[in-house]
């Protein structure tokens, strides 16, 4: 132990390394821990380890960019999307509000022989063979007749807007 340090209180010489170990001045008995304590809080930290805190900082900060400008677009793509669902829906309200200011003067088209009335139907949204079959025969079951009259080869899938032939029998 070299005891060629100075007492940073008296100033007399002949003291261990008081920033190194706790010391006691034996000339004029003061306390030298403070000096100890504030030696050790005072060193340089390594440069390794502000390259490793500046680097974990600078990683977090990308994360948050990232989860940030992620959110950010997320928020316009559904805001997008609404806009977009909102103008078809604006756009369906008023074409039905067209549609229903039209008188209904739409009727199918009847063509008559002597024995037999053939309608030309307008398939509608919601339609199939056998609520059709209900509509003009009464009676469900004849889903297959309208089949028959059309050649439907897929009786199930109708297309809005196709037309079908509608043979009646007249009394």
């Amino acid at each position: 132990m070299m005891m060629n340090h100075n007492c940073p209180v008296c100033n007399k010489a002949g003291l261990p390394d008081y920033r190194a170990i706790q010391t006691i001045c034996p000339q004029c008995n003061s306390d030298l821990k403070p000096f100890l304590l504030l030696h050790s809080i005072s060193k340089p930290t390594s440069n390794k380890a502000n390259l490793f805190a500046l680097f974990g900082m600078a990683l977090i900060t990308c994360v948050l960019a990232i989860l940030y400008f992620n959110t950010i677009s997320e928020k316009t793509k559904f805001a997008s999307e609404s806009s977009k669902s909102i103008i078809q829906l604006q756009d369906s309200i008023k074409t039905l509000q067209i549609t229903f200011a039209k008188p209904q003067a739409t009727q199918p088209e009847i063509k008559s022989s002597e024995k037999e009335i053939v309608i030309q139907y307008k398939v509608k949204n919601g339609d199939y063979p056998s609520k059709i079959a209900q509509f003009f025969y009464n009676d469900w079951k004849m889903y297959k007749k309208i089949e028959a009259d059309n050649n439907l080869t897929q009786p199930y899938i109708l297309k809005v807007g196709q037309i079908l032939t509608i043979k009646l029998k007249q009394e």
